[in-house]
């Protein structure tokens, strides 16, 4: 009779190991997931490029290059449309390791930036209420780089 258990049960999990390799294999029979990039969609009001762009190249680089020295980013881009009439006309990408990485280390990287910069809470915010002078964002999302295979 034990001999009967320990077969059906030596079976069961045989099956058991068959079909969790088959599940894995077909999630990630085309791609392996790569790196995490938030994608903020940003919208500069008409004649203020210039503006936004000097933003961009002081405060929004110095931070940015910061949180890669530290490594809390991976690394940052910014692209810009050629046309002005679509909801959006700026994209801002920044690569993270991971949703873990990003989770992780977001209450250090503040810390980090507010040291280095000595930008406090209430600076950050006239900073935002200036900004938005000359700009919308639209959103921001979180995907997954796919890295096909």
């Amino acid at each position: 009779m034990k001999s009967k258990h320990k077969l059906i049960l030596s079976s069961l999990v045989a099956v058991l190991l068959m079909l969790s390799v088959s599940v894995y294999g077909q999630i990630h029979k085309y791609y392996t997931p790569g790196s995490v990039w938030g994608v903020t969609m940003v919208r500069i009001h008409q004649g203020m490029d210039q503006a936004y762009l000097e933003y961009l190249d002081t405060r929004l680089k110095k931070e940015s290059e910061i949180s890669i020295k530290n490594g809390f980013m991976k690394s940052y881009k910014i692209l810009r449309a050629q046309d002005d009439d679509s909801g959006w006309n700026m994209l801002i990408l920044r690569e993270y390791e991971s949703f873990a990485a990003l989770e992780k280390n977001e209450e250090k990287a503040d810390e980090v930036l507010r040291q280095a910069t000595g930008i406090d809470d209430q600076k950050a915010m006239q900073g935002y209420i200036d900004r938005s002078k000359i700009r919308d964002v639209l959103g921001t999302k979180y995907m997954r780089e796919l890295v096909l295979r």
